[in-house]
C-alpha cells in the first residue's frame, strides 16, 4: 500500500487504512448495542484529543450544549443481524477512521435451566480445599454458605410437613420465602450466572451453545480480518465476554498464524519473531517467572511482529488483531472455573490447549515459537509459528478492580500473571459509582463513575484514560511516515 500523502491545500492529516474495534459484552440479558454505545462514548465521543475541531458537535443528550466527537450509527452486513449496527467515526487527528462493532451473543444462552445452573454450582463447590485458589476463597465460602442455608431451610420445611406440626403462619412464611428464593434465581441467577453455566465448561449440555457463540464471533472477525479496508483490529471484552474472546483468538490464530516462512524471503518477519523468542516460556511450564525484565520492550516487539504480519500476500494470510483488552475478566479464576486446579491448567498451557503470554517455546530446549513444517519446491526449509503463540503478535492488557472480595470492588476480576504469564499488562483501578465501591463490575467505561489507577505513582490516570490508552486508537508505537520510509520493505 503506498504511503498516504497529506493534501497541500487543506493541510489535513493524510487518510490511512481504517481500524476496527470489536467489543464482546459480558453476562446478563444485555440489550443489543447497549454495551457498544456506552463504550464508544467513553473511548471516542468524550476524548477531545482524538478528533479534529471540525468533528466536534453538540451533545444532544447534554442540555448545556457540551461538545463531543461526532460519530454515526451505520447498518452493516458483517454482523448478520438487523438489531446491530456499527458505529463509525470521521477521520481523526491521525487521518484514520475507526469502526466499532459489538459481538452480541446473549440471545444464544437464553433458556438455561435451573438444573443446569445447580449442576454448575455443585461442580464448583465440590472441590478439595487445596484446589480453591486464594483469590476465590471468599466467593467460594459465600456461595457455599448460601447453598447450605437454602438446603437447611428445605430440610426443615420437609421435616415439619412430614411430622405435621408446622403452624399455618410458619407454613405461609416458609412458602413466601421459598417463592422469593425461586424468583431470585429466575430473575438474577439464571440471566447472569446461567450464561456462565452455559459457556465456561465444555460439557455435553453446553457444547451446542458454545459452538453457536463461537461461530457467530468467527464470522464477524474473519470478515474484518479479510477486509482490505482495515489494517488493525482491537478485541475488547468484558466479564464472561473475555472468555469468549480468548477462545476466538486461539481459533483464529490457528487459521491465520504465519506459515511457510523462508529464511531469505521472510527475513523481516523471522527477525520480529526471534525478538519475541527472547521472552518465551519453557514448554513444560516448569519455570514461570513472576514478571518480565522488560515488559515494555516485549510489548514493542509484539507490536512490531503485528506490523509485519498485518499485510498478507499469496503465501501468507494477514494477522490484524494487534490488541486484546479484558475488563473485569473472570479469566483470572480460570484454574477454578475452567479446570479443577492450577496444575491441570498449567498442563493445558503445556499441551497448547490454552495460550500463554508470552507464548511457550516449541520445545524445552529450542526456546523458539517456530518449527519446521516442510520444504518448498526448491527444497529449502519452511517454518511456521505454532498454534499456541497468539500472544506473540497480540498485546494483552487486563484492567481490573479487586476490592476486598466481598461487596466492594469487582470480585470477578483480578490479575492474569499466575494463570497466563507475565507478558499480560495488568492495570488495577479503583472505581466508585453512585453506591460507592459496591460491586463495580460494570463501571469500567462508565462516564458517571469515578476511577483512578492504583499504584501509579504521583500522576495516576483516571479509569477512562486507562481504557483509552489500552485501546490505543492513536497507535502510540506506530512509526511516523518518515520512520516508515526509512524501514526497508520486506522482499
Amino acid at each position: 500500500m503506498p504511503d498516504p500523502v497529506a493534501s497541500p491545500v487543506t493541510g489535513k492529516a493524510p487518510h490511512k487504512p481504517s481500524q476496527a474495534v470489536v467489543i464482546v459484552h459480558g453476562m446478563g440479558e444485555q440489550r443489543p448495542m447497549d454495551t457498544l454505545r456506552g463504550f464508544v462514548q467513553a473511548v471516542w465521543s468524550h476524548d477531545p484529543s482524538r478528533a479534529p475541531f471540525y468533528a466536534h458537535v453538540a451533545d444532544p443528550a447534554d442540555p448545556t450544549g457540551a461538545k463531543i466527537n461526532q460519530s454515526w450509527i451505520t447498518p452493516d452486513s458483517r454482523t448478520n443481524s438487523y438489531e446491530l449496527r456499527r458505529i463509525t467515526t470521521p477521520y481523526d487527528v491521525d487521518g484514520r477512521r475507526t469502526d466499532f462493532y459489538e459481538l452480541y451473543w446473549a440471545d444464544i444462552t437464553q433458556g438455561t435451566t435451573r438444573g443446569r445452573l445447580a449442576a454448575w454450582v455443585t461442580n464448583l463447590l465440590w472441590r478439595k480445599p487445596a484446589d480453591i485458589p486464594r483469590d476465590a476463597r471468599k466467593l467460594y465460602l459465600v456461595t457455599l454458605l448460601a447453598v447450605i442455608v437454602v438446603l437447611c431451610a428445605m430440610l426443615a420445611l420437609a421435616t415439619s410437613l412430614w411430622q405435621q406440626y408446622i403452624s399455618l403462619a410458619a407454613g405461609l412464611f416458609v412458602t413466601i420465602l421459598a417463592s422469593f428464593i425461586i424468583w431470585s434465581v429466575d430473575r438474577f441467577g439464571l440471566p447472569y450466572f446461567g450464561d456462565v453455566a452455559a459457556y465456561v465448561r465444555a460439557e455435553a449440555a453446553t457444547v451446542e451453545k458454545r459452538a453457536l457463540i463461537r461461530d457467530r464471533g468467527l464470522k464477524l472477525l474473519k470478515r474484518l480480518m479479510m477486509d482490505d479496508g482495515y489494517d488493525r483490529i482491537v478485541l475488547v471484552s468484558h466479564s464472561l465476554g473475555s472468555m469468549i474472546a480468548y477462545d476466538l483468538l486461539q481459533i483464529l490464530w490457528a487459521d491465520f498464524r504465519p506459515q511457510k516462512l523462508e529464511a531469505i524471503r521472510d527475513k523481516a518477519k523471522l527477525k520480529a519473531i526471534h525478538a519475541i523468542d527472547k521472552a518465551t516460556l519453557v514448554a513444560d511450564g516448569s519455570a514461570w517467572p513472576g514478571s518480565l525484565d522488560d515488559l515494555a520492550g516485549f510489548r514493542r516487539d509484539q507490536w512490531e511482529l503485528y506490523r509485519r504480519l498485518r499485510t498478507g500476500d499469496a503465501d501468507h494470510r494477514a494477522w490484524k488483531i494487534s490488541d486484546f483488552v479484558t475488563l473485569g475478566s473472570p479469566l483470572t479464576h480460570s484454574e477454578f472455573l475452567v479446570t479443577y486446579n492450577l496444575a491441570e491448567f498449567r498442563r493445558g498451557i503445556a499441551e497448547r490447549l490454552f495460550s500463554a503470554c508470552p507464548p511457550i517455546a516449541e520445545s524445552a530446549t529450542g526456546g523458539t515459537v517456530l518449527y519446521q513444517e516442510g520444504r518448498n519446491r526448491s527444497g529449502k526449509p519452511q517454518r511456521a509459528v505454532h498454534h499456541g503463540a497468539v500472544f506473540a503478535a497480540t498485546r494483552w492488557t487486563n484492567i481490573f478492580d479487586c476490592g476486598n472480595g466481598w461487596l466492594t470492588g469487582d470480585p470477578i476480576s483480578g490479575p492474569m500473571a499466575e494463570n497466563f504469564g507475565p507478558g499480560v499488562q495488568n492495570i488495577q483501578v479503583e472505581l466508585r459509582g453512585s453506591l460507592g465501591r459496591v460491586f463495580t463490575h460494570t463501571l469500567y467505561w462508565s462516564l458517571a463513575a469515578t476511577g483512578v489507577e492504583v499504584a501509579a505513582g504521583d500522576q495516576p490516570r483516571s479509569h477512562l484514560v486507562v481504557l483509552r490508552d489500552a485501546v490505543d486508537l492513536g497507535r502510540k508505537l506506530e512509526p511516523s511516515q518518515a520512520e516508515a520510509r526509512a524501514i526497508p520493505p520486506e522482499k
